[in-house]
């Protein structure tokens, strides 16, 4: 390519580059709005107008985005899975036996408080052919998550399972989205003590 080629090229390239950052960026307020708008309404109760009031932007510029409810809601869906599972992966990145479980309780007490999990859970009762696939991948993913992590804390711990990790995994992975729901729907109820008694049953389990 010639000099005059090159230069010709290289502010077009530019204002590409600059544009589908910003579009990269819209993208990405739609979804922490989509996060907003479920973690005050429940996951079952958004709508692409709350959406826009909450992004500050209107619903036809939603549209041009996501090109509908749906599709916006599986984005959500793979988007929030990503951020669960990268806290889940750091959260006993440094754990030894002495903390491990208090890690394992500071990851999973901050994501009852911040609230995603939880609207990743609520999303599991949309019905579109779109968030169903989004959702089946999420689960998919959230089990090879957690039969990490299950292995990671009897490693630690020096204990080996009696039981197969994907079938402790899917066990814990019950538990957890249904401690998520409780501690939410009772925020006054201790789910510390909760978490203990399943996981000395979970130990239990170790030969």
């Amino acid at each position: 390519m010639s000099h005059s080629a090159s230069s010709r090229s290289g502010p077009s390239n530019s204002r590409a580059r600059r544009s589908d950052a910003r579009a990269t960026e819209a993208r990405e307020r739609l979804l922490a709005a989509t996060l907003r708008c479920a973690q005050h309404e429940g996951g079952g109760a958004v709508s692409l107008q709350s959406i826009a009031a909450e992004a500050s932007v209107s619903k036809a510029l939603v549209l041009y985005h996501y090109h509908g409810k749906e599709a916006l809601l599986a984005a959500t869906i793979r988007w929030l899975t990503d951020r669960v599972l990268r806290r889940e992966g750091e959260a006993l990145s440094q754990s030894t036996a002495a903390t491990v479980m208090e890690d394992y309780w500071r990851w999973l007490g901050g994501e009852i408080e911040n609230g995603e999990l939880r609207v990743l859970i609520e999303f599991t009762q949309e019905r579109g052919d779109a968030a169903r696939q989004a959702l089946e991948e999420s689960a998919l993913h959230r089990q090879a998550a957690g039969e990490k992590t299950v292995a990671r804390v009897f490693q630690l711990l020096d204990l080996s399972p009696r039981l197969p990790p994907a079938m402790l995994a899917s066990c814990e992975l019950a538990f957890r989205d249904g401690l998520v729901l409780w501690a939410a729907r009772q925020p006054n109820r201790n789910a510390r003590v909760a978490f203990d008694v399943f996981w000395l049953s979970l130990l239990s389990l170790a030969r």
